[in-house]
């Protein structure tokens, strides 16, 4: 679908042919486009926008069609119905546990796909955080350019509570935040603020929560006056010189890929992911 005007609608983007049809292929909305920008929303509202399969091949295909259209220099991604993303889908993280290791292997590799592919993508990224996010939704504002959110939203990379690894998304955590802060966070699963997510260098800009719509736009707006292939090959210099912090190679990709899909499968993986649903303390394997 060709999008030539501002509107208020909601749009569904075309699927490429190579990916999977949909039975729901409406988790991610365009949700305006104009002014040289396109906003797109996560719509999961009823699971807190979280990540699956479904909405992460929607992601890509959207971002593959439009990474060279001349219709929007900036993209603008929010989540629906006031929340940003609750991070990866719990249930379809419980489902990793009747799984091979290569079926999860296949998993992470969605994952590592849709963060290598924002991180590359030539158009700015600015993330608008509602209330929140969890775990692989961190890994969304990682990838971003410019981060805006509420000095009182709440954060965490909680994965190691749940007995798993944030394997995917920490060596763009840690391009953001530098090696000393992720270990705090990735280590301790603790809960920080907006505040401390500008301070952390994972948010840019800090809004009160009702004017975070308005400060959004006026930071894309900013962006949409300069020129695009200016734009494009500033981000390709940034990321190229970002390379010498972590690199962002095959192999690093094949190491983070394989911890998760081991973590998934594995005792404290199935024990915490389980202990999640029953609402209950996780009984941890002490004998490593």
């Amino acid at each position: 679908m060709i999008l030539d005007k501002f509107t208020e609608n909601y749009y569904l983007f075309p699927i490429l042919n190579h990916v999977p049809s949909f039975q729901n292929p409406n988790m991610i909305l365009i949700r305006k486009f104009g002014e040289g920008i396109c906003y797109l929303e996560l719509n999961r509202p009823e699971k807190k926008n979280a990540l699956n399969k479904k909405m992460i091949l929607e992601l890509l295909t959207f971002l593959q069609i439009h990474a060279e259209s001349t219709q929007f220099k900036v993209l603008v991604i929010s989540g629906n119905d006031g929340f940003f993303c609750s991070g990866a889908d719990l249930d379809w993280m419980r489902q990793g546990i009747e799984q091979s290791y290569k079926e999860n292997l296949e998993d992470a590799r969605l994952f590592s796909q849709l963060y290598a592919t924002l991180w590359n993508f030539p158009k700015p990224i600015v993330v608008r955080v509602d209330k929140g996010a969890f775990g692989g939704a961190i890994g969304l504002m990682a990838c971003a350019d410019v981060v805006v959110t509420s000095p009182d939203a709440v954060f965490a990379l909680s994965e190691v509570s749940l007995g798993l690894i944030p394997a995917t998304v920490a060596p763009y955590i840690i391009q953001k935040t530098g090696i000393s802060i992720t270990r705090q966070l990735m280590l301790t699963a603790e809960t920080f603020s907006g505040e401390e997510a500008l301070r952390f260098n994972l948010a840019h800009v800090l809004a009160p929560a009702d004017k975070l719509g308005i400060k959004t736009r006026e930071v894309a707006l900013r962006i949409a006056r300069n020129s695009p292939s200016a734009l494009k090959e500033t981000k390709n210099l940034l990321n190229s010189l970002g390379c010498s912090v972590v690199s962002m190679d095959k192999e690093v990709e094949r190491i983070c890929n394989d911890l998760i899909a081991k973590a998934r499968t594995s005792p404290d993986g199935q024990e915490g992911v389980m202990a999640f649903f029953e609402k209950r303390k996780p009984n941890w394997n002490d004998t490593i």
